[in-house]
């Protein structure tokens, strides 16, 4: 590209939105822009070369040792909230991200962005043998990971639940941040411990909470997110465990039919009668 070509790009270089682009997104926009750029014989790709060099935007590409890269293309300064979420279409901040974006723990090394399955038939039907069985392996976890400036982001394939319980956080910037709202989240990490950096970080964020969780919001969520097995027990004896007898009364009147397990592959565990729950002794 010739020099007066790029002292025009540079001159236009306030135009291109603080933002963060997928490939397509910034090929489409640079065929929209290079006419008014007065550059209409310049290549796509040429154009997009020209500002990688002179630093106008920055390409960021997220690795994984199981898949392939992930490129996108950023003008101006985003937080790693905002790259996860640029990762995958309609997706949103879950589990130990969505803790850390209401304030309740510090934001950690890996983020968590969610986006829905599409809708599928699912059997309601759960037995004593089939929960014993799921929950004696360690919790299962997303292999869907990718690394980007010494940030790790793991996408997860959630159920769908029209994205019951999504709602939008804002940042220190005033950027408005899809993310799980603070019932949801705790319902979520109740489901996937480890995401949450294991049960204990998940008791001590229902600690740190106590009164201030809005149980009949929570019970919505939970009959709309309609889980096949009986998380209503583990957050009962969490809320009572923290003294929330409001809220572990009414999580007791949803039932008790089957034992339950507050964490996968508990070594020696203790039994609460009353919540029917196998639970690891530190929490005693």
């Amino acid at each position: 590209m010739k020099t007066t070509s790029i002292k025009v790009l540079k001159s236009h270089s306030d135009r291109i939105p603080l933002r963060i682009f997928w490939p397509g997104e910034m090929s489409q926009f640079l065929l929209a822009r290079r006419n008014e750029w007065g550059m209409p014989t310049v290549g796509i790709e040429e154009l997009l070369k020209a500002l990688l060099r002179q630093k106008l935007i920055t390409k960021a590409e997220f690795t994984s040792n199981r898949y392939g890269t992930i490129v996108r293309y950023i003008r101006g300064e985003h937080s790693p909230e905002e790259m996860a979420l640029s990762l995958q279409r309609d997706s949103f901040l879950s589990h130990g991200t969505a803790l850390s974006m209401h304030g309740i723990t510090v934001p950690g090394k890996i983020m968590h962005v969610n986006r829905e399955q599409s809708p599928k038939t699912q059997s309601s039907e759960i037995t004593q043998a089939g929960i014993k069985l799921a929950f004696r392996n360690a919790q299962r976890q997303s292999q869907y990971i990718f690394d980007y400036s010494r940030m790790k982001y793991m996408l997860l394939s959630g159920k769908h639940t029209n994205r019951a319980g999504v709602t939008q956080v804002k940042t220190l910037s005033g950027k408005a941040l899809e993310v799980t709202d603070l019932e949801r989240t705790l319902i979520d990490i109740v489901v996937r411990p480890a995401y949450a950096g294991g049960i204990e970080r998940v008791a001590e964020a229902y600690a740190t909470l106590g009164d201030s969780i809005d149980v009949d919001h929570l019970m919505d969520l939970l009959r709309r997110l309609d889980h096949a097995y009986p998380y209503h027990q583990a957050i009962g004896f969490l809320l009572e465990r923290v003294g929330q007898s409001a809220g572990f009364n009414k999580l007791a009147s949803l039932g008790r039919e089957f034992d339950f397990y507050l964490d996968y592959r508990i070594k020696d565990p203790a039994f609460n009668k009353k919540w029917r729950i196998y639970y690891p002794t530190s929490l005693a």
